[in-house]
């Protein structure tokens, strides 16, 4: 579906998506590139709560995903395979294979290699690992079932990206680990940009999408999320019956209104803990909780630890790249995708 025959409905949810992205952290916490030898391939068990997308710099091969049938890569492209599921990147009829675990290499300047073979670059791939706060609001990848593969190579904004990135791992130097992760935020941005433009709502990742009048509660809730919504109140705003609504919006988003609402107002709490003063009591009203102890017991069982903790958690995190630390070792096995 081109971008300039798309209907009304389309242009809905464009509008929609626009509030979506919104809600979107990309944050990469864990970085690499991936060099593979021509007859070799790279395999990666993937990581239940992050996202690996792989960004080809350079070379031509495939990726399999699980059981799947192989699919064909290019330079330019980038690659996300379904989130948690083994997958292997490299040449299609590959005599030899590596995890990433033993291909892992910890340059000097702090840098991740995943090399296999002999380091020659065949295939030169830069991997993020974007945490589970990917979606913000809404999981758009979740409903992959296969690799995701976009051929960029005609965005001319997304090349230079592209060819900075190789310049940055062909020659690192002092932050090319940030400046490349920065680039790879907005490559992934033009991503979904460019895959609404050519696929319309056919596409896995906006099957939430498709049904316009879900997407006025949806709306209404990233709009509003501290307002006294109730299943009620965002039936009405979809011209639908209690019990229809609760069991379209279950069908389509996997979960029900409520249970949405909740994960958005908690994933605002957790941006609001991380960038502002604002005390526990006060962020817990604004996003819709009038109760800090029930607030604090959603807050634990959603992210692990109480506000106060998290927010403690992310500014120890902020100061943990010291010399002699092992966060470069972590993000190494995040970025790895073995557990």
């Amino acid at each position: 579906m081109r971008f300039d025959s798309v209907g009304t409905h389309v242009r809905s949810c464009i509008s929609q998506l626009v509030k979506l992205l919104s809600t979107l952290t990309v944050r990469v916490h864990a970085f690499a590139f991936c060099e593979i030898q021509s007859g070799w391939r790279l395999r990666k068990q993937g990581i239940a709560d992050a996202l690996l997308v792989h960004y080809v710099l350079s070379g031509t091969g495939t990726i399999v995903v699980g059981d799947q049938e192989p699919v064909a890569f290019g330079p330019n492209s980038m690659v996300i395979p379904p989130r948690g599921v083994p997958h292997s990147l490299g040449f299609a009829g590959a005599m030899h294979t590596v995890t990433a675990r033993d291909a892992l290499r910890v340059l000097p300047d702090g840098l991740v290699a995943l090399t296999a073979g002999d380091g020659s670059r065949d295939i030169l791939v830069a991997c993020g690992a974007i945490s589970a706060s990917y979606a913000g609001a809404l999981g758009l990848f979740d409903r992959l079932q296969g690799a995701l593969i976009e051929d960029l190579s005609g965005n001319d904004r997304l090349r230079h990206a592209f060819a900075f990135m190789i310049e940055e791992l062909v020659q690192p130097g002092l932050g090319t680990q940030e400046v490349t992760s920065a680039l790879m935020r907005q490559c992934l941005a033009i991503l979904l940009r460019v895959h609404l433009k050519e696929r319309g709502t056919s596409s896995p990742i906006f099957a939430a999408l498709r049904d316009p009048r879900l997407m006025r509660a949806v709306a209404a809730v990233l709009d509003a999320p501290g307002a006294s919504h109730t299943v009620d109140s965002l039936a009405a705003l979809c011209g639908m019956s209690r019990s229809a609504f609760a069991e379209r919006f279950s069908a389509i988003f996997g979960e029900g209104p409520i249970e949405y609402l909740h994960r958005v107002r908690l994933r605002l709490a957790a941006q609001l803990l991380t960038t502002s003063p604002m005390p526990v009591k006060v962020i817990a009203a604004s996003v819709g909780y009038t109760s800090r102890s029930y607030f604090s017991h959603a807050f634990k069982a959603a992210y692990g630890v109480d506000p106060s903790a998290y927010r403690g958690r992310c500014a120890d995190a902020a100061k943990a790249i010291e010399p002699g630390s092992n966060a470069t070792f972590d993000s190494a096995q995040d970025v790895t995708g073995e557990d």
